[in-house]
């Protein structure tokens, strides 16, 4: 499915959803916000993961300078820009402010004040300790609290935690996908279009893997050059795919919220079980994610592990080395402050890597294929 027939049928999804009364609330993405406590409530989440295109950026600079993270200027772009791409953005009651970075926040407050879209605020903290996790938890249950003024009644905990084991269902499902082999371009189709649906479209995952399981050809036989993909995720309308796949090159590993970030983050049934009140399984869950860029201590650390191992692995699965993209949006105050460290650290232990640096400037296509061919020249 191509992005205009994906964007297509997810419009008429919430357009369908709008017509039987649900509220539709839109958030930037990324991977602390508790999605589960929405749906418990019969809210449909919609995850702002559209970006790529330069003219929605120049579309932005009426609210942010151009000195501000492409993809949210593209945020901006998106509902600013005429005439609009993406009208299903209309449909959305509600942005949730969060502070998984500067951006995050400006763009929400923006949507909010110039756009006409109520605000529900959701602020998480920057570390892993005990506090903090009792700070996660206060936020969770003023979250709820500010939803169930909203539709006058009260979320009862046992459908909270049934979302929860629903969305963690769907992401073991999903987490199959990773393991196909199939070329990165049609993994990331996948994950985007999960992450869009939610456990909505789980049958139709579940029917795609199979299919592909099904199918004893080796689809991805042109022997490319095999690559992990960290960093910033690769948004919906992003031309960045076509480049890698142009060059030679193929994503075995989204090590991005848009890949192994959202999918990983499940439970055994023990800690399902072992928790009776899902506000604790969603605290869990934050206390667990120690690979996000949320500024966690030791996460960066914690990643350059998780890679090394997996480039072991690999090389000792299929005798082949794999080198690191690491994806950077220009103006990320995340990834951007960290690029020389991480690069420098995978290096030491024998891992290329490929610090891409860039924004969504079609001006720039060239300069960065020539880039990602002499990367994967040397790999």
């Amino acid at each position: 499915m191509d992005n205009i027939e994906l964007l297509e049928s997810y419009n008429s999804y919430l357009q369908e959803q709008k017509a039987n009364g649900k509220k539709i609330i839109a958030y930037l993405t990324h991977d602390n916000v508790p999605i589960e406590l929405f749906e418990a409530a019969g809210f449909v989440p919609l995850p702002l993961i559209f970006a790529g295109k330069d003219e929605l950026m120049d579309a932005s600079h009426s609210y942010l300078p151009p000195s501000t993270c492409s993809y949210a200027q593209s945020c901006i772009g998106y509902f600013s820009s005429t005439p609009r791409t993406h009208e299903f953005l209309d449909l959305a009651d509600y942005i949730l402010l969060s502070n998984h970075c500067v951006s995050n926040i400006c763009v929400s407050e923006i949507l909010s004040n110039n756009f006409n879209r109520k605000r529900l605020d959701f602020y998480v903290s920057y570390t892993r300790n005990s506090n903090a996790l009792k700070y996660y938890k206060l936020e969770l249950k003023h979250l709820q609290k500010e939803i169930e003024g909203i539709t006058k009644e009260r979320i009862p905990d046992h459908r909270i935690k049934e979302e929860i084991i629903r969305h963690n269902n769907f992401k073991t499902i999903v987490e199959q996908v990773s393991k196909l082999n199939i070329p990165g371009s049609e993994k990331l189709d996948i994950y985007q279009k999960a992450i869009l649906y939610g456990p909505a479209i789980q049958a139709e995952i579940e029917e795609i893997i199979s299919s592909y399981k099904s199918n004893t050809k080796n689809t991805n036989s042109t022997h490319p050059k095999n690559v992990i993909f960290t960093g910033c995720s690769i948004f919906i309308n992003d031309y960045l795919m076509d480049l890698i796949e142009d060059a030679g090159g193929n994503i075995v590993l989204f090590d991005t919220w848009i890949g192994r970030n959202y999918y990983s983050q499940t439970f055994s049934e023990e800690v399902i079980a072992s928790l009776n009140d899902p506000i604790d399984l969603l605290t869990k869950r934050f206390e667990n994610n120690v690979y996000g860029d949320h500024c966690v201590p030791d996460s960066l650390d914690n990643k350059i592990v998780f890679l090394e191992n997996y480039v072991n692995e690999y090389h000792k699965k299929y005798g082949d080395k794999i080198g690191v993209i690491n994806h950077i949006i220009k103006f990320c105050d995340h990834f951007s402050l960290f690029q020389s460290y991480f690069k420098e650290k995978l290096q030491e232990r024998g891992v290329q890597v490929l610090n891409l640096e860039r924004d969504y400037s079609r001006s720039i296509k060239g300069q960065l294929s020539t880039r990602i061919e002499a990367f994967m020249e040397m790999i």
